[in-house]
């Protein structure tokens, strides 16, 4: 297919404009379809005419008709416009049936997303959502995923990307109640086992603020929140965590908080790729500021 000249090409107004006076016969039929007046489809259509240097309508009677350079004009206008229209159609047929795909951790979405998802689709059941579990951002923008959740300290930001802080939330200390009821000071906390995740570069820095050495301790690396929580539901281990992911297992009892000073703020931010958003994306990210913004699941 050739690339239109658009330099060339009169101005969509105008024929649409014409293409309404064709299809409709007359300028007061079109002017209502494109609810305009009268006078400024006329305009409209004269100004093509200049513009093109032939006639497309003559006076018939009352009425009018098409001249052969019209009716050809006005055959591919409602070819091309039909076109376009079967297009946008498609496009929101597919946007209608597309889901809210979400990229998110592992943890977030089994202790605080999933949990959630029911509250909104009782408010949107027609909104799919699709999760993505993985700490990548790279598909952002790429039309693969709409929006990540992702978590860092409070300040954190993401280069060439749009965040909105969600959750702010405590680093805590959990263990089983039956290991945390060992611990009478500080001090207990060097002669316990603990889970630490070998991805996260900043747990040896929050020991080193407790005055314990990671090397001194017996640990258990995990790499994995999921089993890292599972784990100390069990007795393995002690485990930093952030308060709002382990809420559910703290209010159920499995996990209790070993007091402690001294540990940082974590956050959970809606990240998402710079520019405008699909309506239903947007739908989801005002529920969630709505009903997780508060920093409790």
């Amino acid at each position: 297919m050739p690339e239109p000249d658009w330099r060339h090409l009169p101005s969509l107004s105008s024929l649409r404009a014409f293409e309404a006076t064709a299809r409709l016969d007359g300028f007061s039929p079109a002017a209502r379809a494109l609810n305009v007046t009268p006078a400024a489809v006329a305009q409209q259509v004269r100004g093509l005419e200049a513009d093109l240097g032939v006639a497309l309508v003559v006076r018939q009677g009352r009425g009018l008709a098409l001249t052969p350079e019209g009716a050809r004009l006005s055959a591919a206008l409602a070819e091309g416009f039909s076109t376009i229209a079967e297009g946008v159609a498609a496009l929101r047929r597919d946007e209608a049936r597309r889901s809210v795909r979400v990229s998110t951790t592992q943890g977030f979405a089994q202790w605080i997303l999933m949990p959630a998802l029911s509250r909104f689709w009782a408010e949107h059941p027609d909104i799919p959502v699709s999760l993505d579990i993985t700490s990548a951002l790279s598909a952002l923008g790429t039309g693969v995923v709409d929006l990540a959740i992702r978590g860092g300290a409070p300040d954190l930001s993401w280069p060439e990307t749009d965040s909105d802080l969600l959750i702010r939330s405590r680093y805590i200390i959990v263990a089983a109640p039956t290991l945390a009821a060992k611990v009478r000071d500080r001090s207990d906390l060097g002669r316990l086992p603990w889970i630490l995740d070998p991805r996260n570069t900043s747990e040896s820095g929050w020991l080193a603020t407790l005055g314990l050495e990671r090397d001194a301790l017996r640990v258990t690396e995990i790499a994995s929140p999921v089993l890292e929580v599972g784990s100390a539901v069990q007795g393995y281990g002690v485990m930093f965590a952030v308060e709002s992911i382990v809420k559910p297992e703290l209010d159920a009892g499995r996990l209790v908080e070993v007091p402690t000073e001294g540990l940082p703020e974590a956050a959970y931010f809606i990240v998402t790729a710079p520019g405008p958003r699909r309506a239903r994306v947007q739908t989801f990210i005002d529920w969630l500021k709505r009903d997780l913004g508060t920093g409790a699941p």
